[in-house]
């Protein structure tokens, strides 16, 4: 049997374990990956995490702009790939391009399907409460995230668990599963399972808005939330005319102050009291054009101890 041409498509950190995999695997043809990105204050061209570490290993490297032009379609097609994987890519790609591969496209979406399909399903997990997070092996089908499941992990959600971690830790999982695979998927006989359109959930793209702070709520939502929106949006609050970002949080104790202070002093820290009575402790903070802080430190404009109410006046 020839082997199989082999595609990844992915772009930042979360797609390097499933691209190392495949390396290891000496069965990595071709990466796509996103154009490199402007940045810092100089908005020099920056490549993709993937495109750097494709580079180190020699894999060839092609980075579409448009992938309904003429020309994306004639290099794709001289590419002849037969089988693709798709890790947080950043482009929806057309139907002519998934019926091109013979042995499929696949996909490591970060969820539990059919739970969280969408653009944020870690962040969503755990914003709303969820005990496991999880990553799915799936067929790409036209309905965004829908297609049939191979295989899935999952994995607990703590009171330590934040976006960026547990991403982590799923993106190693997800490059097992493939491993795990890898023969079925070479030889196109995958057993599949359709997913229960009953159990769908979503998980649509983040926004500024998300980071909006409501005091308001129990000690354990606000925990939740500062943990689920990092690194972007980050919840954030006004105090006086300054935007901190809450950036990691630790403990939750009852709080005899009202709901909406925030208190600090270098014998306890700082603590923001919720709705519910309790208080989270807010362990870092980010103030406008500076680098995360601890809390205690970033406070300091505001004197080394003190109350504030976050609620409107």
């Amino acid at each position: 049997m020839v082997r199989p041409r082999v595609a990844l498509l992915g772009t930042p950190r979360v797609a390097l374990p499933s691209l190392e995999a495949l390396a290891s695997l000496q069965s990595l043809d071709v990466v796509i990956t996103g154009p490199d990105r402007p940045s810092g204050r100089g908005q020099n061209l920056i490549p993709s995490p993937v495109k750097t570490r494709a580079l180190a290993l020699e894999i060839p490297i092609f980075q579409p702009d448009d992938w309904s032009s003429p020309a994306t379609q004639e290099t794709w097609r001289s590419l002849k790939v037969d089988l693709a994987f798709v890790i947080a890519y950043g482009s929806i790609l057309p139907p002519w391009m998934i019926d091109s591969c013979r042995l499929g496209v696949w996909n490591l979406h970060f969820s539990k399907l059919p739970r969280w399909r969408g653009a944020a399903p870690v962040n969503y997990a755990i914003w709303k409460g969820d005990e496991e997070a999880g990553v799915s092996l799936m067929k790409i089908s036209p309905t965004l995230d829908a297609g049939p499941i191979v295989d899935y992990l999952h994995r607990p959600i703590t009171l330590g668990s934040d976006t960026p971690g547990l991403l982590e830790i799923l993106a190693s999982d997800g490059a097992q599963l493939i491993e795990k695979h890898w023969s079925a998927l070479t030889h196109g006989s995958c057993s599949l399972m359709d997913q229960d359109d009953q159990k769908v959930t979503w998980a649509p793209k983040l926004t500024k808005a998300c980071a909006l702070l409501s005091p308001q709520q129990k000690a354990i939502e606000i925990h939740r939330q500062v943990r689920a929106l990092q690194p972007w949006p980050s919840v954030e609050f006004h105090l006086d005319l300054d935007i901190l970002k809450i950036r990691s949080v630790g403990l939750m104790k009852l709080s005899s102050l009202a709901p909406g202070t925030l208190s600090w002093s270098h014998g306890e820290g700082v603590w923001l009291t919720a709705g519910d009575g309790y208080a989270v402790e807010i362990v870092s903070l980010q103030r406008a054009g500076k680098g995360i802080q601890a809390a205690l430190q970033a406070l300091q404009p505001w004197g080394h101890q003190g109350h504030k109410s976050l609620l409107p006046s």
